[in-house]
Protein backbone atom coordinates (compact mmCIF):
# COMPACT_ATOMS: atom_id res chain seq x y z
CA UNK A 1 0.00 0.00 0.00
CA UNK A 2 1.44 3.35 -1.09
CA UNK A 3 0.08 6.79 -0.17
CA UNK A 4 0.49 9.06 -3.19
CA UNK A 5 -1.43 12.26 -2.53
CA UNK A 6 -3.06 13.93 0.46
CA UNK A 7 -5.18 17.08 0.33
CA UNK A 8 -7.20 19.15 2.77
CA UNK A 9 -9.49 22.06 2.03
CA UNK A 10 -12.81 23.68 1.22
CA UNK A 11 -13.94 26.38 -1.23
CA UNK A 12 -11.88 29.08 0.51
CA UNK A 13 -8.54 27.47 1.35
CA UNK A 14 -6.69 24.23 0.74
CA UNK A 15 -3.39 22.37 0.71
CA UNK A 16 -2.30 19.58 -1.66
CA UNK A 17 0.72 17.32 -1.08
CA UNK A 18 1.73 15.24 -4.12
CA UNK A 19 5.41 14.64 -3.34
CA UNK A 20 5.09 11.41 -1.31
CA UNK A 21 7.02 8.52 -2.85
CA UNK A 22 7.61 4.80 -2.18
CA UNK A 23 10.49 4.29 0.23
CA UNK A 24 11.48 6.66 3.05
CA UNK A 25 9.89 10.13 3.09
CA UNK A 26 10.83 12.79 5.62
CA UNK A 27 8.67 15.90 6.03
CA UNK A 28 10.68 18.57 7.81
CA UNK A 29 10.52 22.23 8.78
CA UNK A 30 12.64 24.68 10.74
CA UNK A 31 9.93 25.27 13.33
CA UNK A 32 6.75 23.81 14.74
CA UNK A 33 3.27 24.70 13.47
CA UNK A 34 4.26 24.47 9.80
CA UNK A 35 1.50 21.93 9.01
CA UNK A 36 3.29 18.57 9.19
CA UNK A 37 0.97 17.17 11.87
CA UNK A 38 -2.15 18.35 10.01
CA UNK A 39 -0.98 16.50 6.88
CA UNK A 40 -0.30 13.29 8.80
CA UNK A 41 -3.53 13.45 10.78
CA UNK A 42 -5.45 14.20 7.56
CA UNK A 43 -4.18 10.95 6.04
CA UNK A 44 -5.28 8.95 9.06
CA UNK A 45 -8.58 10.81 9.44
CA UNK A 46 -9.43 10.12 5.79
CA UNK A 47 -8.82 6.43 6.50
CA UNK A 48 -11.40 6.57 9.32
CA UNK A 49 -9.24 7.30 12.37
CA UNK A 50 -10.42 9.31 15.38
CA UNK A 51 -9.58 13.01 14.89
CA UNK A 52 -6.45 14.16 16.75
CA UNK A 53 -5.80 17.49 15.06
CA UNK A 54 -4.18 20.49 16.78
CA UNK A 55 -6.71 22.24 19.00
CA UNK A 56 -6.69 25.43 16.92
CA UNK A 57 -7.61 23.56 13.70
CA UNK A 58 -11.36 23.43 13.02
CA UNK A 59 -11.23 20.08 11.23
CA UNK A 60 -15.00 19.73 10.77
CA UNK A 61 -15.04 22.50 8.13
CA UNK A 62 -12.77 20.69 5.68
CA UNK A 63 -12.76 17.85 3.17
CA UNK A 64 -9.94 15.29 3.39
CA UNK A 65 -8.65 13.55 0.29
CA UNK A 66 -6.11 10.75 0.06
CA UNK A 67 -4.99 8.87 -3.03
CA UNK A 68 -3.34 5.50 -2.43
CA UNK A 69 -2.30 2.42 -4.33
CA UNK A 70 -2.98 -1.21 -3.39
CA UNK A 71 -1.89 -4.08 -5.67
CA UNK A 72 -1.41 -1.65 -8.57
CA UNK A 73 -4.95 -0.29 -8.21
CA UNK A 74 -5.33 3.44 -7.51
CA UNK A 75 -7.99 4.41 -4.96
CA UNK A 76 -9.23 7.92 -4.18
CA UNK A 77 -10.91 8.39 -0.80
CA UNK A 78 -12.56 11.57 0.46
CA UNK A 79 -13.98 12.20 3.92
CA UNK A 80 -16.20 15.00 5.18
CA UNK A 81 -17.22 14.53 8.82
CA UNK A 82 -18.66 10.99 8.89
CA UNK A 83 -19.34 10.73 5.15
CA UNK A 84 -16.95 9.00 2.75
CA UNK A 85 -16.67 8.71 -1.03
CA UNK A 86 -14.38 6.08 -2.56
CA UNK A 87 -13.48 5.86 -6.24
CA UNK A 88 -11.35 3.35 -8.14
CA UNK A 89 -11.34 2.76 -11.89
CA UNK A 90 -14.85 3.88 -12.86
CA UNK A 91 -16.54 2.74 -9.66
CA UNK A 92 -17.90 5.32 -7.22
CA UNK A 93 -19.09 4.23 -3.78
CA UNK A 94 -20.72 6.30 -1.02
CA UNK A 95 -20.48 5.46 2.70
CA UNK A 96 -22.41 7.07 5.52
CA UNK A 97 -20.12 5.86 8.33
CA UNK A 98 -16.76 4.34 9.21
CA UNK A 99 -18.51 0.99 9.70
CA UNK A 100 -19.77 0.95 6.10
CA UNK A 101 -16.32 1.90 4.84
CA UNK A 102 -14.48 -0.81 6.78
CA UNK A 103 -16.90 -3.54 5.64
CA UNK A 104 -16.40 -2.57 2.00
CA UNK A 105 -12.65 -2.23 2.50
CA UNK A 106 -12.46 -5.69 4.07
CA UNK A 107 -14.37 -7.24 1.16
CA UNK A 108 -12.94 -5.44 -1.85
CA UNK A 109 -9.60 -3.75 -1.05
CA UNK A 110 -7.80 -6.03 1.39
CA UNK A 111 -8.67 -8.15 4.41
CA UNK A 112 -8.91 -6.31 7.73
CA UNK A 113 -8.29 -8.16 11.01
CA UNK A 114 -11.24 -9.45 13.02
CA UNK A 115 -11.33 -9.98 16.78
CA UNK A 116 -13.73 -11.35 19.36
CA UNK A 117 -15.11 -8.35 21.25
CA UNK A 118 -17.85 -8.80 23.87
CA UNK A 119 -18.26 -12.39 22.66
CA UNK A 120 -18.96 -11.19 19.10
CA UNK A 121 -16.63 -11.37 16.11
CA UNK A 122 -16.12 -7.92 14.57
CA UNK A 123 -13.85 -6.29 12.02
CA UNK A 124 -11.54 -3.93 13.90
CA UNK A 125 -12.16 -0.22 13.47
CA UNK A 126 -9.49 2.03 11.94
CA UNK A 127 -8.78 3.55 15.37
CA UNK A 128 -7.21 0.21 16.38
CA UNK A 129 -6.04 -1.10 13.01
CA UNK A 130 -3.99 2.00 12.16
CA UNK A 131 -1.97 1.64 15.37
CA UNK A 132 -0.19 -1.31 13.80
CA UNK A 133 1.77 1.10 11.62
CA UNK A 134 1.06 4.66 12.83
CA UNK A 135 2.31 6.66 15.82
CA UNK A 136 1.05 10.21 16.27
CA UNK A 137 2.82 13.13 17.82
CA UNK A 138 0.53 13.30 20.85
CA UNK A 139 -0.93 10.81 23.32
CA UNK A 140 1.97 8.39 23.02
CA UNK A 141 1.93 5.84 25.85
CA UNK A 142 4.25 2.85 25.98
CA UNK A 143 1.99 1.01 28.46
CA UNK A 144 -1.27 1.22 26.51
CA UNK A 145 -2.80 1.76 23.08
CA UNK A 146 -3.77 5.22 21.88
CA UNK A 147 -7.46 6.15 22.11
CA UNK A 148 -8.03 3.45 24.74
CA UNK A 149 -11.71 3.17 25.54
CA UNK A 150 -13.76 0.69 23.55
CA UNK A 151 -10.56 -1.10 22.56
CA UNK A 152 -7.74 -2.16 24.88
CA UNK A 153 -4.35 -3.86 24.81
CA UNK A 154 -5.93 -7.33 24.64
CA UNK A 155 -7.71 -6.29 21.44
CA UNK A 156 -4.39 -5.13 19.97
CA UNK A 157 -2.84 -8.54 20.70
CA UNK A 158 -5.83 -10.34 19.20
CA UNK A 159 -5.62 -8.15 16.09
CA UNK A 160 -1.99 -9.15 15.60
CA UNK A 161 -2.89 -12.81 16.16
CA UNK A 162 -5.64 -12.62 13.53
CA UNK A 163 -3.25 -11.08 11.00
CA UNK A 164 -1.03 -14.14 11.53
CA UNK A 165 -3.98 -16.63 11.51
CA UNK A 166 -3.52 -17.31 15.21
CA UNK A 167 -6.72 -15.76 16.52
CA UNK A 168 -8.92 -17.55 19.01
CA UNK A 169 -9.42 -18.19 22.70
CA UNK A 170 -8.00 -21.11 24.60
CA UNK A 171 -6.89 -22.25 28.05
CA UNK A 172 -3.78 -24.22 28.91
CA UNK A 173 -3.92 -27.38 31.01
CA UNK A 174 -3.09 -25.55 34.25
CA UNK A 175 -5.95 -23.11 33.74
CA UNK A 176 -8.39 -25.94 32.92
CA UNK A 177 -7.49 -27.83 36.12
CA UNK A 178 -7.86 -24.64 38.15
CA UNK A 179 -11.34 -23.96 36.69
CA UNK A 180 -12.51 -27.53 37.32
CA UNK A 181 -11.41 -27.36 40.96
CA UNK A 182 -13.23 -24.05 41.37
CA UNK A 183 -16.38 -25.58 39.84
CA UNK A 184 -16.26 -28.52 42.24
CA UNK A 185 -15.89 -26.16 45.21
CA UNK A 186 -18.83 -23.99 44.10
CA UNK A 187 -21.12 -26.99 43.56
CA UNK A 188 -20.29 -28.36 47.01
CA UNK A 189 -21.08 -24.98 48.60
CA UNK A 190 -24.39 -24.87 46.73
CA UNK A 191 -25.39 -28.34 47.94
CA UNK A 192 -24.48 -27.42 51.52
CA UNK A 193 -26.65 -24.26 51.45
CA UNK A 194 -29.67 -26.20 50.22
CA UNK A 195 -29.15 -28.83 52.91
CA UNK A 196 -28.92 -26.16 55.64
CA UNK A 197 -32.07 -24.31 54.47
CA UNK A 198 -34.74 -26.98 53.95
CA UNK A 199 -37.41 -24.29 53.46
CA UNK A 200 -35.99 -23.81 50.00
CA UNK A 201 -37.35 -27.27 49.14
CA UNK A 202 -40.91 -26.63 50.34
CA UNK A 203 -43.81 -26.10 47.96
CA UNK A 204 -46.03 -23.03 47.86
CA UNK A 205 -49.67 -23.65 47.00
CA UNK A 206 -50.17 -20.83 44.47
CA UNK A 207 -47.11 -21.99 42.58
CA UNK A 208 -47.03 -25.68 43.55
CA UNK A 209 -45.17 -26.55 40.37
CA UNK A 210 -42.10 -25.03 42.07
CA UNK A 211 -40.65 -27.60 44.48
CA UNK A 212 -37.05 -26.41 44.93
CA UNK A 213 -34.59 -23.62 44.34
CA UNK A 214 -33.57 -25.34 41.17
CA UNK A 215 -37.17 -25.27 39.85
CA UNK A 216 -37.57 -21.61 40.75
CA UNK A 217 -34.31 -20.86 39.02
CA UNK A 218 -35.50 -22.71 35.91
CA UNK A 219 -38.75 -20.75 35.75
CA UNK A 220 -36.99 -17.52 36.59
CA UNK A 221 -34.57 -18.17 33.78
CA UNK A 222 -37.46 -18.96 31.45
CA UNK A 223 -39.13 -15.67 32.31
CA UNK A 224 -35.89 -13.82 31.64
CA UNK A 225 -35.55 -15.57 28.31
CA UNK A 226 -39.10 -14.59 27.34
CA UNK A 227 -38.46 -10.98 28.28
CA UNK A 228 -35.16 -11.06 26.42
CA UNK A 229 -36.81 -12.48 23.30
CA UNK A 230 -39.55 -9.86 23.48
CA UNK A 231 -36.94 -7.08 23.73
CA UNK A 232 -34.96 -8.59 20.85
CA UNK A 233 -38.06 -8.77 18.63
CA UNK A 234 -38.88 -5.12 19.42
CA UNK A 235 -35.36 -3.97 18.51
CA UNK A 236 -35.29 -6.10 15.34
CA UNK A 237 -38.62 -4.61 14.23
CA UNK A 238 -37.27 -1.09 14.80
CA UNK A 239 -34.18 -1.93 12.74
CA UNK A 240 -36.33 -3.43 9.96
CA UNK A 241 -38.57 -0.35 9.88
CA UNK A 242 -35.51 1.89 9.66
CA UNK A 243 -34.06 -0.19 6.81
CA UNK A 244 -37.39 -0.16 4.98
CA UNK A 245 -37.69 3.64 5.37
CA UNK A 246 -34.19 4.19 3.99
CA UNK A 247 -34.77 1.72 1.15
CA UNK A 248 -37.96 3.58 0.19
CA UNK A 249 -36.12 6.90 0.34
CA UNK A 250 -33.37 5.67 -2.02
CA UNK A 251 -35.99 4.16 -4.35
CA UNK A 252 -37.70 7.56 -4.50
CA UNK A 253 -34.36 9.20 -5.32
CA UNK A 254 -33.76 6.57 -7.99
CA UNK A 255 -37.09 7.35 -9.65
CA UNK A 256 -36.13 11.03 -9.80
CA UNK A 257 -32.80 10.19 -11.41
CA UNK A 258 -34.44 7.86 -13.93
CA UNK A 259 -36.86 10.64 -14.82
CA UNK A 260 -33.91 12.76 -15.96
CA UNK A 261 -33.23 10.22 -18.73
CA UNK A 262 -36.51 11.02 -20.46
CA UNK A 263 -36.30 13.31 -23.44
CA UNK A 264 -38.41 16.43 -23.13
CA UNK A 265 -39.14 17.52 -26.68
CA UNK A 266 -40.85 20.78 -25.85
CA UNK A 267 -38.10 22.27 -23.70
CA UNK A 268 -35.30 21.77 -21.18
CA UNK A 269 -35.01 21.23 -17.42
CA UNK A 270 -33.58 24.40 -15.90
CA UNK A 271 -32.97 25.75 -12.41
CA UNK A 272 -35.65 28.30 -11.52
CA UNK A 273 -33.12 30.34 -9.52
CA UNK A 274 -30.12 30.58 -11.85
CA UNK A 275 -31.54 29.23 -15.18
CA UNK A 276 -28.76 26.61 -15.31
CA UNK A 277 -29.26 23.26 -17.04
CA UNK A 278 -26.83 21.61 -14.60
CA UNK A 279 -28.54 19.30 -12.13
CA UNK A 280 -26.84 18.05 -8.96
CA UNK A 281 -27.47 15.04 -6.75
CA UNK A 282 -26.68 15.32 -2.99
CA UNK A 283 -25.63 12.18 -1.09
CA UNK A 284 -27.83 13.06 1.91
CA UNK A 285 -30.29 15.66 3.13
CA UNK A 286 -27.39 17.19 5.05
CA UNK A 287 -25.64 17.89 1.73
CA UNK A 288 -22.24 16.48 2.58
CA UNK A 289 -21.48 15.83 -1.10
CA UNK A 290 -23.04 16.96 -4.36
CA UNK A 291 -22.61 15.29 -7.77
CA UNK A 292 -23.24 16.80 -11.17
CA UNK A 293 -25.82 14.50 -12.79
CA UNK A 294 -26.37 16.56 -15.90
CA UNK A 295 -24.56 13.92 -17.93
CA UNK A 296 -25.90 10.41 -18.49
CA UNK A 297 -22.56 8.85 -17.55
CA UNK A 298 -22.60 10.45 -14.11
CA UNK A 299 -26.25 9.54 -13.60
CA UNK A 300 -25.46 5.93 -14.45
CA UNK A 301 -22.67 5.84 -11.85
CA UNK A 302 -24.90 7.31 -9.16
CA UNK A 303 -27.76 4.98 -10.12
CA UNK A 304 -25.45 1.97 -9.87
CA UNK A 305 -24.31 3.11 -6.42
CA UNK A 306 -27.91 3.67 -5.27
CA UNK A 307 -29.01 0.29 -6.64
CA UNK A 308 -26.27 -1.24 -4.51
CA UNK A 309 -27.62 0.55 -1.46
CA UNK A 310 -31.19 -0.56 -2.19
CA UNK A 311 -30.04 -4.14 -2.64
CA UNK A 312 -28.12 -3.93 0.62
CA UNK A 313 -31.16 -2.64 2.50
CA UNK A 314 -33.36 -5.32 0.91
CA UNK A 315 -30.93 -7.98 2.13
CA UNK A 316 -30.96 -6.35 5.55
CA UNK A 317 -34.78 -6.42 5.66
CA UNK A 318 -34.82 -10.10 4.67
CA UNK A 319 -32.20 -10.95 7.28
CA UNK A 320 -34.05 -9.06 10.02
CA UNK A 321 -37.37 -10.67 9.08
CA UNK A 322 -35.73 -14.09 9.31
CA UNK A 323 -34.33 -13.24 12.73
CA UNK A 324 -37.73 -12.01 13.94
CA UNK A 325 -39.33 -15.24 12.77
CA UNK A 326 -36.70 -17.31 14.54
CA UNK A 327 -37.16 -15.35 17.78
CA UNK A 328 -40.95 -15.80 17.55
CA UNK A 329 -40.47 -19.55 17.12
CA UNK A 330 -38.26 -19.60 20.22
CA UNK A 331 -40.93 -17.76 22.20
CA UNK A 332 -43.61 -20.24 21.09
CA UNK A 333 -41.40 -23.14 22.15
CA UNK A 334 -40.82 -21.65 25.60
CA UNK A 335 -44.53 -20.96 26.11
CA UNK A 336 -45.64 -24.38 24.84
CA UNK A 337 -43.46 -26.09 27.42
CA UNK A 338 -45.13 -24.27 30.29
CA UNK A 339 -47.82 -25.90 32.41
CA UNK A 340 -49.05 -22.46 33.25
CA UNK A 341 -49.74 -19.40 31.12
CA UNK A 342 -47.26 -16.61 30.60
CA UNK A 343 -49.64 -14.28 32.46
CA UNK A 344 -49.46 -16.50 35.54
CA UNK A 345 -45.68 -16.55 35.43
CA UNK A 346 -45.60 -12.74 35.19
CA UNK A 347 -48.05 -12.49 38.12
CA UNK A 348 -45.73 -14.52 40.34
CA UNK A 349 -42.55 -12.97 39.02
CA UNK A 350 -41.90 -11.15 42.30
CA UNK A 351 -42.39 -14.34 44.33
CA UNK A 352 -40.03 -16.24 42.08
CA UNK A 353 -37.22 -13.74 42.46
CA UNK A 354 -37.78 -12.85 46.13
CA UNK A 355 -35.67 -15.25 48.11
CA UNK A 356 -33.74 -15.55 51.32
CA UNK A 357 -30.12 -14.61 51.77
CA UNK A 358 -29.25 -18.25 51.22
CA UNK A 359 -31.05 -18.22 47.90
CA UNK A 360 -29.16 -15.07 46.87
CA UNK A 361 -25.89 -16.82 47.66
CA UNK A 362 -27.03 -19.81 45.62
CA UNK A 363 -27.87 -17.55 42.69
CA UNK A 364 -24.43 -15.94 42.94
CA UNK A 365 -22.86 -19.38 42.95
CA UNK A 366 -24.95 -20.40 39.93
CA UNK A 367 -23.71 -17.33 38.07
CA UNK A 368 -20.08 -18.18 38.80
CA UNK A 369 -20.66 -21.79 37.76
CA UNK A 370 -22.21 -20.69 34.47
CA UNK A 371 -19.29 -18.34 33.75
CA UNK A 372 -16.67 -21.00 34.42
CA UNK A 373 -18.52 -23.63 32.40
CA UNK A 374 -18.79 -21.19 29.48
CA UNK A 375 -15.04 -20.64 29.62
CA UNK A 376 -14.51 -24.38 29.34
CA UNK A 377 -16.91 -24.57 26.39
CA UNK A 378 -15.16 -21.71 24.59
CA UNK A 379 -11.88 -23.53 25.09
CA UNK A 380 -13.00 -26.28 22.74
CA UNK A 381 -13.01 -23.79 19.84
CA UNK A 382 -9.24 -23.46 19.85
CA UNK A 383 -6.22 -25.63 20.45
CA UNK A 384 -3.19 -25.59 22.66
CA UNK A 385 -0.96 -25.48 19.60
CA UNK A 386 -2.54 -22.14 18.61
CA UNK A 387 -1.76 -20.73 22.04
CA UNK A 388 1.82 -21.88 21.64
CA UNK A 389 1.87 -20.18 18.26
CA UNK A 390 0.71 -16.94 19.86
CA UNK A 391 3.45 -17.14 22.49
CA UNK A 392 6.00 -17.83 19.77
CA UNK A 393 4.78 -14.87 17.71
CA UNK A 394 5.01 -12.46 20.67
CA UNK A 395 8.46 -13.78 21.49
CA UNK A 396 9.54 -13.26 17.88
CA UNK A 397 8.25 -9.67 17.87
CA UNK A 398 9.86 -8.76 21.19
CA UNK A 399 13.15 -10.37 20.12
CA UNK A 400 13.10 -8.22 16.99
CA UNK A 401 12.27 -5.17 19.12
CA UNK A 402 15.27 -5.82 21.35
CA UNK A 403 17.51 -6.41 18.36
CA UNK A 404 16.55 -3.20 16.59
CA UNK A 405 16.68 -1.29 19.89
CA UNK A 406 20.32 -2.29 20.28
CA UNK A 407 20.97 -1.20 16.72
CA UNK A 408 19.46 2.23 17.40
CA UNK A 409 20.87 2.60 20.92
CA UNK A 410 23.86 0.26 21.50
CA UNK A 411 24.43 1.72 24.97
CA UNK A 412 20.79 1.46 26.03
CA UNK A 413 19.75 -0.61 29.03
CA UNK A 414 16.11 -1.37 28.17
CA UNK A 415 14.90 -4.94 27.71
CA UNK A 416 11.51 -5.49 26.09
CA UNK A 417 9.49 -8.56 27.03
CA UNK A 418 6.12 -7.44 25.68
CA UNK A 419 4.49 -5.20 23.07
CA UNK A 420 3.73 -2.73 25.88
CA UNK A 421 5.64 -1.63 28.94
CA UNK A 422 4.36 -2.25 32.46
CA UNK A 423 1.89 0.32 33.75
CA UNK A 424 4.34 1.47 36.43
CA UNK A 425 7.24 1.52 33.94
CA UNK A 426 6.21 3.98 31.24
CA UNK A 427 9.15 5.02 29.08
CA UNK A 428 9.83 8.74 28.65
CA UNK A 429 12.26 10.93 26.78
CA UNK A 430 14.05 9.43 23.81
CA UNK A 431 13.36 5.93 25.19
CA UNK A 432 9.67 6.47 24.43
CA UNK A 433 10.09 7.21 20.73
CA UNK A 434 12.74 4.49 20.34
CA UNK A 435 10.28 2.00 21.89
CA UNK A 436 7.54 2.93 19.41
CA UNK A 437 9.94 2.89 16.47
CA UNK A 438 11.27 -0.52 17.54
CA UNK A 439 7.76 -1.94 17.79
CA UNK A 440 6.68 -0.57 14.39
CA UNK A 441 9.81 -1.99 12.79
CA UNK A 442 9.44 -5.36 14.55
CA UNK A 443 5.79 -5.72 13.54
CA UNK A 444 6.64 -5.03 9.91
CA UNK A 445 9.52 -7.50 9.90
CA UNK A 446 7.68 -10.23 11.81
CA UNK A 447 4.16 -10.23 10.37
CA UNK A 448 5.30 -8.95 6.94
CA UNK A 449 2.53 -6.41 6.47
CA UNK A 450 2.59 -4.06 3.48
CA UNK A 451 1.06 -0.98 5.13
CA UNK A 452 2.88 2.37 5.11
CA UNK A 453 4.72 3.14 8.36
CA UNK A 454 3.87 6.65 9.53
CA UNK A 455 5.47 8.41 12.51
CA UNK A 456 4.72 12.04 13.29
CA UNK A 457 7.77 13.66 14.95
CA UNK A 458 10.10 10.66 14.76
CA UNK A 459 12.89 12.57 16.54
CA UNK A 460 10.69 13.60 19.48
CA UNK A 461 12.26 14.09 22.89
CA UNK A 462 15.62 15.13 21.44
CA UNK A 463 16.61 11.91 19.73
CA UNK A 464 20.37 12.16 19.24
CA UNK A 465 21.90 12.44 15.77
CA UNK A 466 23.55 9.02 16.16
CA UNK A 467 20.25 7.36 17.01
CA UNK A 468 18.47 9.27 14.25
CA UNK A 469 20.96 8.04 11.65
CA UNK A 470 20.49 4.47 12.91
CA UNK A 471 16.69 4.81 12.65
CA UNK A 472 16.93 6.10 9.08
CA UNK A 473 19.30 3.28 8.08
CA UNK A 474 17.12 0.46 9.45
CA UNK A 475 13.81 1.83 8.15
CA UNK A 476 15.28 2.31 4.66
CA UNK A 477 15.73 -1.47 4.61
CA UNK A 478 12.00 -2.15 4.89
CA UNK A 479 9.96 -2.70 1.71
CA UNK A 480 7.18 -0.54 3.17
CA UNK A 481 6.61 3.08 2.37
CA UNK A 482 7.80 5.11 5.38
CA UNK A 483 6.65 8.64 6.24
CA UNK A 484 8.45 10.50 9.04
CA UNK A 485 8.08 14.11 10.16
CA UNK A 486 10.51 16.19 12.18
CA UNK A 487 11.41 19.73 13.16
CA UNK A 488 15.00 20.70 12.39
CA UNK A 489 17.22 23.02 14.35
CA UNK A 490 18.62 26.05 12.56
CA UNK A 491 22.05 24.47 12.12
CA UNK A 492 20.48 21.32 10.61
CA UNK A 493 18.94 23.05 7.60
CA UNK A 494 19.35 20.98 4.43
CA UNK A 495 20.67 17.89 6.25
CA UNK A 496 18.34 15.51 4.34
CA UNK A 497 18.82 17.03 0.90
CA UNK A 498 21.87 14.95 -0.01
CA UNK A 499 21.12 11.73 1.88
CA UNK A 500 20.75 8.73 -0.38
CA UNK A 501 17.39 6.94 -0.72
CA UNK A 502 15.47 9.64 1.15
CA UNK A 503 12.64 11.71 -0.28
CA UNK A 504 12.92 14.99 1.59
CA UNK A 505 9.85 17.24 1.63
CA UNK A 506 10.63 20.66 3.09
CA UNK A 507 7.88 22.66 4.83
CA UNK A 508 10.21 25.43 6.02
CA UNK A 509 8.67 28.08 3.74
CA UNK A 510 5.14 27.47 5.05
CA UNK A 511 3.56 30.26 7.10
CA UNK A 512 3.34 29.20 10.78
CA UNK A 513 -0.15 28.00 11.79
CA UNK A 514 -1.37 28.65 8.24
CA UNK A 515 -0.85 25.53 6.13
CA UNK A 516 -3.96 26.14 4.02
CA UNK A 517 -4.18 29.01 1.58
CA UNK A 518 -6.29 30.27 -1.32
CA UNK A 519 -3.82 29.42 -4.09
CA UNK A 520 -4.24 25.57 -4.05
CA UNK A 521 -8.07 25.76 -3.94
CA UNK A 522 -8.43 25.29 -7.72
CA UNK A 523 -6.16 22.22 -7.66
CA UNK A 524 -8.04 20.84 -4.65
CA UNK A 525 -11.41 21.35 -6.32
CA UNK A 526 -10.17 19.51 -9.40
CA UNK A 527 -9.17 16.52 -7.25
CA UNK A 528 -12.67 16.33 -5.77
CA UNK A 529 -14.32 16.99 -9.12
CA UNK A 530 -12.49 13.92 -10.42
CA UNK A 531 -14.64 12.08 -7.87
CA UNK A 532 -17.72 14.04 -9.03
CA UNK A 533 -17.85 15.89 -5.70
CA UNK A 534 -19.09 19.47 -5.58
CA UNK A 535 -17.61 21.25 -2.56
CA UNK A 536 -20.07 23.02 -0.31
CA UNK A 537 -19.49 26.40 1.29
CA UNK A 538 -17.02 26.27 4.18
CA UNK A 539 -18.45 26.30 7.65
CA UNK A 540 -21.42 24.15 6.65
CA UNK A 541 -21.31 21.16 8.97
CA UNK A 542 -23.14 17.87 9.23
CA UNK A 543 -24.83 16.97 12.46
CA UNK A 544 -26.85 13.78 12.50
CA UNK A 545 -30.09 13.85 14.39
CA UNK A 546 -30.49 11.71 17.48
CA UNK A 547 -32.71 9.28 15.58
CA UNK A 548 -30.10 8.92 12.80
CA UNK A 549 -27.34 8.24 15.35
CA UNK A 550 -29.42 5.51 17.01
CA UNK A 551 -30.19 3.98 13.64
Amino acid sequence: MIIKTVAIGNKNEAFVERRLQPGLNILSSDDNNKGKTIVIQSIMYAFGNEPTFPTNFDYKNYYYYVEFEVSKVIYCLCRYNNGFVLKHNKTLILFDSVSELKRYWNKYIFHLPSIIKNQVSRIVDPVLFLQMFFVGQDKKDTSNISHSGFYNKADFYNMIFDVCNLSGLELDETEIIKIKKELEKLKNNRALLIKQHTILKEQKTPISFLSSVNDRAVFGQKLQELEKINTTITELRKARNTAATRKASWESTLKELYSLNRTIECGQLRCMDCNSTNIAFSSSNKKAYAFDVSSKEMRDEIITSINGKIESYAEEITRLSSQISAEQDDMKTLMDDDAISLEAIVAYKQDIFCASDAEKKINEIDGKIETLENRLKMNTATTLSKREGQYALLASITNEMNSIYKTIDPDGHLQFDDLFSKRDQVYSGSDQIVFHLSRLYALSKTIHHSYPIVVDSFRAEDLSTTKENAVIDVFKQLPNQVIFTTTLKMEEAGKYDTLKDIHHIDYTNHTPSKLLSEKPVEDFCLLLESMSITIRESGQQIHKSEDEEKA
